[in-house]
């Protein structure tokens, strides 16, 4: 008696598709959809702390001319004779505006190296067996 061979048949498209693992620096590189939502992310994350800080800059700096305006009493207040509306429009908001600035970079760096570790630490994992 003759023993029967078994076939398997199975289907060619499942077969032929494979998986093959992509480091996240490689998913950057490639334009793929998971690279474009990683540097997406970090774009929109530079873009908050930017929105941040031109609102808070738009909110004090903006509104202290209405405050001028409002309260008689501190448009006609003087400091060494000269108007405390020229002083602080004039002198102090540059150091103001200098802190939101330094506030910005430093977030914007820190998205920045978050954003590197994770890449990195996605790329130890991918090479590890």
């Amino acid at each position: 008696m003759t023993e029967q061979r078994r076939e398997r048949i199975t289907n060619p498209l499942t077969t032929a598709r494979t998986h093959v693992p992509r480091s996240v620096r490689q998913e950057i590189d490639e334009s793929t959809g998971v690279g474009q939502v990683y540097i997406r992310s970090l774009v929109r994350s530079q873009l908050r702390a930017a929105l941040t800080v031109l609102a808070t800059l738009a909110f004090t700096v903006g509104a202290l001319p209405l405050v001028f305006l409002v309260l008689p009493a501190v448009k006609e207040a003087a400091v060494l004779g000269i108007p405390l509306p020229w002083i602080v429009l004039g002198i102090a908001v540059y150091p103001a505006v200098l802190l939101l600035g330094w506030l910005y970079v430093r977030y914007a760096e820190r998205a920045e190296s978050d954003f590197i570790a994770l890449v990195e630490s996605e790329n130890d994992e991918a090479e590890s067996p």
